[in-house]
C-alpha cells in the first residue's frame, strides 16, 4: 500500500505551496553575488558561488527525478507482481504476507520518530485508516487478479482527483486552471472506459470480470484514504504513519483471513516472491517519502503517481496483455490528467 508515501506528500502539500524553495535560493545567491561584485570586484569568488548555487539546483532536481523513478518502479513491480501471487494465493493471503515485509522496513525506519507514538489519538487514527485503508486495497488487488493491469491501475490510479477535490471542499485549497481540465480529462476518461452510453447494461462498469467497477471503488477509496492522511502525517510525522498504516492494513488482512477460515503459514512471507513483493512496496514508499520531503514535491509527485503508466507496459511485456487503441488512448489520459495533477 502507499499510505507512507502518501502520508509524506499530503503533508508536504498541505504546509507548502509552490515549487521547491532551491530556486529561490539560487536566485537570491545571484543578487548577493553581484551585490558583492559590484562593491568589491571579486568577480572570481561571485562566479564561484553562483556556479555552486547551480550545482545545488541541478542536483536537487536529479535528485527528485531519481527519488521518483525509484518510487514509481517500486509500486509499478509491486503491481505486477502482484498479480500472479493473487491468483495463486488469494487476495487477503497476499496483502498480509507481502505487508509483514513492508511492516518491518518501516518499523525500522520509523525508531528516530518513536517519541511521537504518545500522541495516542493520531497513533490510533493511523491504525484505523490502515485498516479501512485495506478495502480499496483489496478491491485493487481483486480487480488485477480477474481483469487486466492495463485497465484497472489506470483507473485506480485517478484517487488524486478526489483527494484534490476533497481538499477544495473541506480545506478550501484553491484548484488551479490546469487542474481543472486534468480533472475534466480524468472523468470522461473514466466514463468512456466504464459506460456503454448507448447499451448500458452492456458497460464494464455493470460487469465484475472486467474489473473496472473494483478499481473505481478503489481510487474512490484511496481518494478518501488520502485525504485522511493530512492529519496524522502532520500530528506524528510521515514515517511513524506509513507504519501504524501498513500494521493497520496487516491487521484488517489477518482478521479477514480468520473471518473467512483461510489457512496460511507465516513462512511463506519468507519466500522470494512475496518478500520481493512487500520489498518492492517499501522501496516504492520510502523513495516517494524521502524525495516529497527534501526535493521537488511536484517532479517527485508526478513521477510517483505515473504507476499507472510503468504497470500497463510492463504487464504488456511480462503477461502479454493486450489493449485496444481505444484502451491505449484513455489510458493514456487518465494517466496525463493525473500527472497534470500532480504537477499543479
Amino acid at each position: 500500500m502507499r499510505g507512507g508515501a502518501a502520508a509524506a506528500r499530503v503533508a508536504h502539500n498541505h504546509e507548502v505551496t509552490g515549487s521547491s524553495p532551491v530556486p529561490a535560493t539560487k536566485s537570491g545567491s545571484e543578487g548577493a553575488s553581484a551585490s558583492f561584485c559590484f562593491q568589491t570586484g571579486y568577480l572570481a569568488k561571485s562566479d564561484w558561488l553562483l556556479y555552486f548555487a547551480q550545482l545545488c539546483y541541478t542536483c536537487s532536481m536529479f535528485l527528485a527525478i531519481l527519488f521518483g523513478l525509484l518510487s514509481m518502479t517500486g509500486f509499478s513491480l509491486a503491481n505486477v507482481s502482484s498479480q500472479p501471487l493473487a491468483k495463486k494465493l488469494g487476495n487477503a493471503q497476499i496483502l498480509f504476507l507481502r505487508g509483514i515485509t513492508v511492516v518491518l522496513v518501516l518499523a525500522i525506519l520509523a525508531i528516530p520518530s518513536i517519541h511521537n507514538a504518545k500522541n495516542i489519538s493520531q497513533v490510533a487514527f493511523s491504525l484505523f485508516l490502515g485498516m479501512a485503508g485495506y478495502l480499496p486495497l483489496l478491491a485493487f488487488t481483486h480487480g488485477i487478479k480477474v481483469s487486466r493491469i492495463g485497465i484497472v491501475s489506470p483507473i485506480a490510479g485517478c484517487s488524486p482527483l478526489v483527494t484534490v477535490i476533497l481538499a477544495f471542499a473541506v480545506l478550501g485549497v484553491p484548484i488551479k486552471s490546469i487542474q481543472w481540465v486534468a480533472i475534466v480529462l480524468i472523468i470522461l476518461a473514466n466514463v468512456c472506459v466504464s459506460i456503454n452510453l448507448k447499451n448500458f447494461r452492456d458497460s464494464n462498469i455493470t460487469k465484475l470480470t472486467s474489473g473496472v467497477p473494483f478499481a473505481l471503488i478503489a481510487a474512490f477509496g484511496w481518494g478518501l484514504f488520502f485525504f485522511a492522511l493530512i492529519y496524522p502525517s502532520k500530528a506524528i510525522g510521515p514515517w511513524l504513519t506509513s507504519f501504524f498504516v501498513e500494521l493497520g492494513v496487516v491487521l484488517a488482512a489477518g482478521v479477514h483471513l480468520l473471518v473467512s477460515k483461510q489457512r496460511t503459514a507465516l513462512r511463506q512471507a519468507l519466500s522470494p516472491k512475496i518478500a520481493g513483493n512487500g520489498l518492492c512496496i517499501a522501496v516504492g514508499t520510502i523513495a516517494f517519502t524521502v524525495g516529497v520531503s527534501r526535493y521537488n514535491v511536484g517532479i517527485v509527485a508526478a513521477l510517483g503517481n505515473s504507476v499507472a503508466l510503468l504497470s500497463t507496459l510492463l504487464a504488456a511485456y511480462f503477461f502479454k496483455e493486450k489493449l485496444t487503441r481505444a484502451e491505449m488512448i484513455v489510458s493514456g489520459v487518465m494517466i496525463l490528467g493525473v500527472i497534470l495533477i500532480s504537477l499543479s
